[in-house]
């Protein structure tokens, strides 16, 4: 497992000892144009005044970043500061102001080694939390933060709000690009990308800087009669990872993934150098910005996206379906998925939550009256009736706005901040649920995923997000790096399981094993299709052809050619299998 291969590495020794220790740790000789990353217990680590100079070449916004819970711990524990951590520890907003927090706090250790809860006298370790962070606020920031680390030969993570599932925006004995305050926003009504050919006509965009969230933009965009299209959680970053790794919003099926969305990046690359990105020029950069995972090909500083006309209104379908029995469980569910192509091409987007004894579920209907809204719907809760320990709670909403929708249906509220956490995915395409066996086999073996993962997720819980077809079947590989598995898909269904803070290694390693085999018949049920890598089993076999398909080769050679000596690597990114689980040493 993950955990168990970073435990043995030599090359992260030091992360595994207190934060006031450091033992020598020898470096591999440089044999090839790729070096081994100098580790701070080693001489080549720069030096107390290079930081200095970097520091004041930013501005004096170099921090040294500690772990999300170290001033709750002996020996620099404070109790004022403590007290504000326990308040804030387990909220998304508070961890996604913390240069060494990420969403998900598994992210946070090496092994068993980090810095946990608020015992002061439990040890506190650095493990995964990078030892400085760069506060960017500007282009110039990024470009002075890659140059340095580059000079130093020290590995590099970027990182906005450190939702991300893979661990990809932290790493130890990093220095991270830290570009949350990147908060521009500003539109656009005849944008024309930079290099075009005179007489391309302008369309109507809004330019956002690294740091903005969703909610932010979402909002900008509705003061001016617009939507822009982006993700479900609020706090999601707009620029980063979730657009580079394809990014799925409720409104893809009237206008796509956010990939396809994208006129334009800035983009520093691992020269250094401030480029834009376009179908007009650096062309090659571009197609791979456009589904090929963040923090690969350089640090994003700013991105142009295509807006689009506002609703007339949207409808929101907020039930949730009590039942009891193994019968009524596994028909109401059949019938769910039954309906799914049809709602989905009545216009229905969004999301279920399936448990073993409910299903959640969310779904939205845009330009469309309610009275249609509920009648689309209505043969589905007719055959849950037929039950009789079935039990329906809930109401269709209608909204004047896509902003107003979203405000009243989404929450910032925990949101599994600061818990411990793995997940799996599939790409479910739309030929299986097209027959009645089709579908069928799919509810049978999703029963079986729930029975399979009952001991790590009790609940029984999966979510299916109806998210895809429509425009996100129109998009190609041509234009953007997408796994093109999402051109093919219906449903992305995705399962997790979760652990607390004194599980043990080897328990973990059952815990992700039991994830990654028991995905296996959603693999098996869907040959040739994918996952999405934003929201992916960490451990995913052969995870170059299920989170990139086909485009991995072409990706792999532009990876190569703007970063030759794999200044930006990162779990499951491009071009990683060419490296050491800790990402330190080139593979010889």
């Amino acid at each position: 497992m993950i955990y168990t291969a970073a435990l043995r590495s030599l090359a992260l020794l030091f992360a595994l000892l207190p934060l006031s220790l450091a033992d020598e740790v020898s470096n591999s000789p440089n044999v090839s144009q790729r070096r081994c990353r100098c580790l701070l217990s080693q001489p080549c680590w720069p030096s107390e005044s290079s930081w200095q100079t970097l520091n004041q070449a930013i501005g004096g916004r170099l921090i040294a970043t500690k772990p999300a819970a170290y001033n709750c711990h002996d020996p620099h524990y404070d109790d004022a500061a403590c007290q504000e951590v326990q308040k804030g520890y387990f909220d998304v907003l508070w961890r996604e102001t913390q240069p060494g927090a990420m969403l998900r706090a598994n992210w946070e250790v090496v092994g068993d080694q980090g810095c946990r809860g608020f015992n002061k006298t439990a040890p506190c370790f650095q493990g995964a939390v990078p030892l400085y962070s760069v506060n960017a606020t500007s282009a110039e920031d990024v470009q002075n933060a890659v140059r340095f680390a580059s000079k130093s030969n020290i590995r590099l993570v970027v990182k906005n709000t450190g939702h991300d599932f893979i661990g990809r925006s932290t790493g130890a004995s990093s220095l991270s690009v830290w570009v949350h305050y990147m908060k521009g926003i500003a539109f656009d009504k005849d944008f024309v990308p930079k290099g075009a050919t005179n007489g391309t006509k302008g369309t109507g965009v809004i330019i956002l800087g690294a740091g903005v969230q969703w909610v932010d933009a979402y909002k900008a965009a509705d003061e001016r009669s617009v939507i822009v299209i982006g993700g479900f959680e609020q706090t999601v970053g707009t620029s980063g990872g979730y657009c580079q790794g394809g990014g799925h919003s409720l409104l893809s099926p009237m206008h796509g993934l956010c990939v396809d969305n994208v006129l334009q990046y800035k983009v520093v690359t691992a020269d250094g150098k401030l480029k834009v990105a376009n179908a007009y020029q650096n062309k090659d950069l571009f197609w791979a910005l456009r589904g090929g995972g963040g923090g690969t090909f350089g640090v994003v500083v700013e991105a142009i996206y295509k807006t689009h006309s506002a609703l007339d209104n949207i409808n929101f379908a907020n039930f949730i379906i009590h039942y009891n029995t193994t019968e009524a469980r596994r028909s109401i569910l059949n019938r769910f998925f039954s309906h799914q192509i049809k709602w989905s091409k009545t216009g229905w987007s969004g999301y279920g939550i399936v448990q073993n004894n409910a299903i959640i579920f969310q779904y939205y209907l845009p330009n469309s009256d309610i009275n249609a809204a509920n009648a689309s719907i209505a043969v589905f809760f007719d055959h849950a009736k037929t039950f009789e320990d079935v039990k329906i709670e809930g109401q269709i909403k209608s909204y004047p706005s896509f902003y107003t929708c979203f405000m009243d249906s989404t929450t910032t509220e925990n949101r599994g901040a600061g818990m411990n956490a793995l997940i799996g995915s599939r790409l479910i395409p739309s030929r299986n649920f097209e027959t009645p066996n089709g579908v069928s086999q799919l509810t049978d073996t999703l029963l079986e995923t729930q029975e399979r993962l009952r001991f790590v997720n009790p609940q029984g819980i999966f979510v299916t997000n109806l998210i895809a077809g429509g425009a996100v079947a129109n998009g190609t590989s041509v234009e953007t790096s997408v796994v093109p598995a999402w051109r093919k898909a219906l449903m992305h269904i995705w399962v997790t399981a979760g652990w607390g803070d004194d599980t043990t290694l080897a328990e973990q390693d059952t815990i992700a094993r039991s994830i990654t085999s028991t995905m296996g018949l959603l693999r098996k049920l869907s040959p040739g299709s994918g996952a999405y890598v934003n929201e992916a089993d960490p451990n995913e076999p052969n995870w170059q052809t299920s989170f990139f398909g086909s485009n991995y080769p072409r990706l792999k050679a532009i990876k190569d050619k703007v970063d030759p000596e794999g200044l930006f690597t990162c779990r499951n990114c491009v071009g990683s299998e060419d490296w050491t689980k800790d990402f330190n040493c080139p593979r010889r």
